[in-house]
């Protein structure tokens, strides 16, 4: 689904990734691993469309691609969490997931649409959020689900996250990881980073360090 080739990422002085190679298959999660200032996060960026390569190949469905923003990212199927989440925190959960992508009702946003989308989605990926909640009122884990189910939304087939357990309890950890594992079983591609040891065995299919 995915495959890297020798890149490389040149900061000025700073190099942040030196001839980086590493492939993610469909259906399998890749947990990336590495000491703070590998280069981790500035690869995820460059998968993104955050960040232009400096030389090297990003190979996706077999084809070369070179991304410009990352609104070209999302357009080729990727979709990413951040650590720190993007969201509105005086809009409802469905209101983030849609946001971009409004169903218009006449000149106007129809929030019935908005709800139905977001409950239709939640359920078809097992990930229940309450669609009309205000997100500010949200514990963390169901602010990382709407993260997760905007990229879906948007057609995410490879799915990257930025240390995504680093922000949850124990027990959200465990229900992230069953909610990755059943994305995985739908087919889907999921790159994400860690530094907790014991999260290697339990979820990840293929480790690059």
């Amino acid at each position: 689904m995915l495959s890297v080739q020798n890149l490389t990422k040149q900061y000025q002085k700073v190099l942040a990734n030196d001839h980086l190679t590493f492939d993610a298959n469909p259906g399998e999660i890749t947990l990336m691993v590495g000491p703070n200032g590998a280069g981790k996060s500035t690869l995820m960026k460059v998968l993104f469309g955050m960040e232009p390569p400096s030389s090297g190949k990003i190979i996706l469905r077999g084809e070369n691609v070179k991304f410009s923003s990352s609104k070209d990212a999302i357009a080729h199927g990727i979709g990413m969490v951040h650590q720190h989440f993007m969201l509105v925190e005086s809009f409802t959960a469905a209101q983030n997931i849609i946001l971009g992508m409004e169903p218009k009702k006449g000149l106007f946003v129809s929030e019935e649409e908005a709800v139905r989308f977001t409950k239709e989605l939640s359920s078809k990926y097992n990930l229940e959020v309450e669609a009309k909640a205000v997100t500010r009122t949200l514990p963390v884990g169901v602010k990382q689900k709407i993260e997760i189910l905007k990229a879906l939304a948007r057609g995410a087939e490879i799915l990257i996250l930025d240390e995504p357990t680093a922000v949850l309890a124990p027990q959200e950890t465990d229900q992230l990881f069953e909610e990755l594992i059943h994305l995985k079983e739908q087919g889907h591609t999921i790159v994400f980073i860690s530094h907790q040891i014991h999260e290697f065995k339990r979820i990840s299919d293929r480790i690059p360090v």
